[in-house]
């Protein structure tokens, strides 16, 4: 990742992508850019397993070569696809760099990386979205996942009420864990929303094939069969329980889908 020099998108037509990556309103140009790549967590639900485990961070300097080159051709937002945003020794660098430029960014990271300085500089650096997983509103909960997040749930309200007042769009995500009360979770819900920060239903835990979870549940790695299974299991177990507000309510099996693509 340290020797990736700048993209120069010569063979890409930048001027035919107006997707804003999670942004739901208004108008622009987007792309997505690559800061750092991995992550040095392991969460028990991740599937960055076999593919991005190990963290790295690009240059600087080549990073925002990308920045002003897409900014010329005419993007005014840009999306970060980092595994997780703000991991690296260097964000801040960036974060200053980006704030003296005529563009927003995007992301999705954990709270517990940021505090109020930190979270100001991401309003300066015209932060509009930024998507955090919280997982669950227990510690008990963000333990069993794996989390080792060293915030209690006061704190990380706090931050994201803060972040709030910075940046337009703030999400927080959930996961359906057994420590979680649902009335709790519910009134955890509504101040977060009061303050408007989006809050997601608890989605129920999926067992990516590759995640921890995958091999807890099943015994071992995945095969030509693993994503099959995953959504048998999921759906098998969360059918009479709910899905989120954000997901299909009859989710259709994965092999019947398969069996439509074929045809």
């Amino acid at each position: 990742m340290k020797t990736l020099k700048a993209l120069d998108f010569h063979n890409y037509n930048v001027e035919k992508h107006w997707h804003r990556h999670h942004v739901f309103w208004g108008k622009g140009r987007g792309a997505e850019l690559e800061f750092a790549r991995g992550c040095p967590w392991a969460c028990t639900f991740c599937n960055k397993t076999l593919f991005r485990n190990k963290f790295r961070e690009r240059d600087v300097d080549e990073v925002i070569l990308e920045v002003d080159r897409l900014i010329d051709r005419g993007v005014d937002y840009i999306y970060f696809i980092d595994e997780i945003f703000g991991v690296g020794k260097n964000v801040r660098r960036l974060l200053e760099a980006i704030a003296e430029r005529n563009v927003q960014i995007g992301f999705q990271t954990r709270i517990d990386l940021w505090n109020e300085e930190t979270l100001d500089l991401l309003g300066r650096a015209n932060t509009i979205s930024m998507e955090v997983g919280i997982e669950s509103i227990t510690e008990e909960g963000r333990d069993e996942l794996n989390k080792n997040c060293k915030m209690d749930t006061e704190r990380i309200s706090e931050l994201l009420i803060y972040a709030k007042q910075h940046i337009p769009w703030v999400q927080a995500n959930l996961i359906l864990t057994d420590h979680d009360d649902k009335n709790d979770i519910r009134v955890w819900q509504e101040n977060l929303k009061k303050h408007g920060v989006w809050v997601s239903e608890p989605v129920p835990m999926f067992p990516f094939p590759g995640s921890p979870l995958y091999i807890q549940t099943f015994g071992g790695m995945p095969d030509d069969d693993a994503w099959e299974r995953a959504h048998a299991y999921y759906t098998g177990s969360f059918d009479d329980k709910g899905y989120s507000d954000i997901q299909e309510q009859r989710p259709v099996p994965l092999v019947q889908l398969e069996g439509v693509a074929q045809r």
